[in-house]
Order: C-alpha cells, then structure tokens, then sequence
C-alpha cells in the first residue's frame, strides 16, 4: 500500500519541488515504484523528470481532462520501470474554478478518492504543489499520509512556515484527517552564516525534535539539476544526491517511527 507524500510551505520559491522531485528520483533508484503527481500548473517537476530521464511521451489524457472525468488512470506516463507520472500544464489552472459548484468540504478531497485506487500499484506516491493556499494545496495535504515541511533559512520563509504548520494542524482538525507531519527540513543552508544560524536554531525553539537532523546545504550542483535535469556523473552530482539521500533517508526512518508506534 503506497505512502502518499507532501513537501510543503505556501512560501515560493524554498525548494518544495526539488525536494520532491530529488526524492522521486532516488526513490526510483531505490528500487521503489513510484508514481509523482505534478499539481503545479507550472510544471516544472514534470519539466525535470522529463529532462532527466529524457522522456517525450504525453499521457493520452491530460491531467486536467482526468480531474474533470474523475478519472486518472489515462494521465499517468511511464517514465522508468519503477517511475510513472502524471505531468502537468498550464490547463491545470483552470480545474479551481471548475470545482466551485461543489461544496467547499468536498471539493477538497477530490484527489484523495482519485488516488485511491493507485495506492496497491505503488510503494509511493508524491505531489508537487504550486506555491499557494488553494484547492490544489488543500487537495494534496488532505490526500497525503505524511507532509514534510521545507525551510529556507531566510526570515519571511520562517514566518511563513508558522502559519504553514498552524494551517495544516487547522484543516487536520477540520477535516478529521489523519495525516502526520513528519518535521521541518533546513533548506540551501550556508554554513556559518549569521542568518542562517538565527534562522535555524529559531526553527529549533519552535519545532523541537522535529527538525530534521539532515539539512540540505546551499549547492551550485542544485541549480544544476533544476536546469539540465538530475544526473550521477561526477564528485559534485554525488555529493549533492548524498545530501538529499541522507533527508530522504530520515523521512522514511520517520514514516516507520510513525507506523511502529
């Protein structure tokens, strides 16, 4: 039965998505079956995943034709063995106001009864989220097993991952859902930055423990990724997978704390 997992900050621009996509990468490479669903009307996951894997098939159905028909099964492409995906488009901005007619209540789980029957064909399920409050954050959060919030350790990102918490503990209690919040992970750390130092034991007082032991630090090879998709060739692509490999690692040692308890 499929983990469906969330990075999340309503704040753009933190590094949600290459978090997601860099765990769908290595997930895949774990040997994983993987599906990753691209929310983001901009697409830039689906623009990485196709550029890695050089990919060029289009889903016989879009994203946005399978959300209107209630049916996704003709949106997903195989990508890999182990990796599909369901990519995204600008077409997709336009469901949020498609779904106005339902009940505000309903029309948040939506994509939680879609994914339904996708949660025996995969061991994990991942979502890449547009920077807002909307239907398609509140679909994803609500769809999700386990969120893992992302920090970069600027000021207004750290206000901006207060209200994130308190709004997903709000719609949690709303909504009965169930849920968890995994921790805070520090993102393009700078070490030895005054800044980033304040940031980071500031997200400690708040969050406790459940900040995660592994931070992702500020690479060039990161930005590299993002624009000629994510590769393994050289000491400086090692050494930024290793990073990310070591957050993922302790997602998945949190998942498990979690169904042990």
């Amino acid at each position: 039965m499929a983990k469906v997992l969330l990075h999340f900050n309503f704040k753009g621009g933190v590094g949600k998505t290459t978090m997601t996509v860099l765990d769908t990468y290595l997930l895949n490479r774990m040997g994983k079956k993987v599906l990753l669903i691209d929310m983001d009307p901009q697409a830039n996951a689906t623009e990485i995943i196709n550029t890695t894997f050089k990919n060029k098939e289009r889903p016989k159905t879009s994203f946005y034709d399978g959300l209107m028909k209630f049916d996704l099964s003709d949106s997903i492409v195989n990508i890999t063995d182990n990796l599909d995906l369901i990519p995204s488009d600008w077409a997709l901005s336009s469901w949020p106001g498609k779904v106005e007619k339902y009940n505000r209540h309903d029309r948040a789980l939506i994509l939680k009864n879609l994914i339904e029957p996708f949660r025996s064909k995969y061991d994990f399920i991942l979502f890449d989220v547009p920077p807002t409050l909307s239907t398609f954050t509140n679909n994803a959060i609500l769809a999700s097993d386990d969120i893992t919030l992302v920090l970069q350790t600027q000021r207004q990102a750290y206000t901006s991952i207060l209200k994130t918490a308190k709004y997903m503990y709000q719609l949690r209690e709303d909504y009965d859902a169930k849920y968890n919040v995994l921790g805070v992970v520090l993102y393009l750390v700078k070490n030895n930055a005054k800044t980033d130092n304040e940031i980071s034991n500031s997200a400690k007082e708040s969050f406790g423990d459940a900040v995660f032991k592994n931070y992702v630090y500020q690479q060039e090879r990161i930005k590299v990724f993002g624009d000629e998709g994510i590769r393994d060739n050289d000491y400086w692509d090692k050494r930024a997978l290793k990073m990310y490999q070591a957050t993922l690692d302790e997602e998945l040692d949190r998942i498990g704390a979690i169904d042990n308890e």
